[in-house]
């Protein structure tokens, strides 16, 4: 579809800023809402006056904010209006220098680069409310398990540096801690298998997703929520890109010649995850650890090697979920 109308939106806590821009109209308007549902029923209020057209033949452009952009994205959802959520290091770099920063700067300066790059932007669909609670719980279990290892250091540090009659008595108040802390991640991971188990189709790619060997209920319920249960990212090289294991060439005319390098601009969460899922795959499952002995004896850096680890992984959840049927480790039957 071609729009004639683009809505930029810079979103924070307490506000919207919204710039309208038409593409035979240099002029960029712009007003600023409170972000939350009266305020969207007043920006639609604005621009409906602003354009001799309905509101449906806008494009709404938004920066992906995490849980701030949530409301929005749920309003305009529900009124089948089209919005794309990109990347905010993505739209930075690609509308050039940038003097100062303002939410109204920011909002027409979004606005524009959906006008320019319509032709590339890919409309985004709001994710379930089950896909949602999933995030929270994730990102509710990486807080309790980052706050663990946090007094696990410290405790380790202090026994180490302090006299025995004080450091006995803070280790043994933060084992304390510890234990509650194990206990809630327990109960954490409860909830999402639970989670996960109301719906029959995610619950079955989680199911093929850790057939593979290397990839647990954590990696699995990651690329669930990343792809909204493979559903926005359905190709395994794509994912790859977003998680910053996908090598791409650098070389240029014949004085630059770098080889395949991984680029920085990626999830490192994700990245993360799957470094700690390749490294089990080459431990524990045969076909990676025969192919991961076999490159390192050839001379191949080891994280090159485990890149290409993380790689096969991918690539094979994405396979299994597209065949609906569970991974087989073939050198098992050789």
């Amino acid at each position: 579809m071609n729009y004639k109308t683009f809505i930029g939106v810079d979103i924070s806590k307490k506000t919207i800023d919204v710039a309208l821009k038409q593409i035979d109209n240099q002029t960029i308007e712009h007003c600023q809402f409170p972000n939350n549902q009266k305020g969207f029923k007043s920006m639609e209020s604005w621009i409906n006056k602003q354009m001799t057209t309905e509101i449906k033949d806008c494009l709404f452009c938004m920066e992906h904010t995490g849980v701030y952009v949530l409301p929005l994205a749920c309003f305009l959802s529900e009124n089948e209006l089209s919005f794309c959520l990109e990347n905010p290091y993505h739209i930075k770099h690609s509308m050039g220098l940038q003097r100062g920063k303002t939410d109204k700067a920011d909002s027409k300066m979004i606005a524009r680069y959906a006008a320019m790059h319509q032709e590339e932007l890919k409309l985004s669909n709001f994710p379930s409310k089950i896909i949602i609670k999933l995030q929270a719980l994730l990102a509710y279990r990486e807080r309790l398990v980052n706050a663990q290892k946090g007094f696990k250091v410290a405790s380790g540090e202090l026994s180490a540096f302090v006299e025995k009659q004080i450091s006995t008595h803070i280790s043994k108040e933060t084992n304390s801690l510890i234990k509650c802390i194990e206990s809630r991640i327990s109960k954490a991971d409860k909830q999402i298998e639970e989670l996960i188990k109301q719906d029959v189709q995610m619950s079955k790619n989680y199911e093929l997703a850790k057939s593979v060997k290397g990839v647990g209920p954590i990696i699995a319920s990651y690329m669930i929520v990343y792809t909204q249960n493979f559903t926005t990212i359905t190709d395994s090289r794509k994912f790859a890109s977003f998680s910053g294991i996908a090598p791409f060439e650098h070389s240029s005319g014949i004085s630059i010649n770098k080889g395949n390098k991984v680029s920085h601009l990626a999830n490192k969460k994700m990245k993360r995850l799957l470094n700690n899922g390749a490294w089990n795959a080459a431990r524990y499952d045969n076909e990676i650890k025969i192919y991961f002995n076999r490159k390192v004896a050839e001379g191949k850096n080891q994280l090159s090697v485990i890149n290409a680890v993380r790689n096969k992984i991918v690539s094979r959840v994405f396979a299994v979920v597209k065949r609906g049927t569970p991974f087989v480790n073939i050198v098992n039957y050789t």
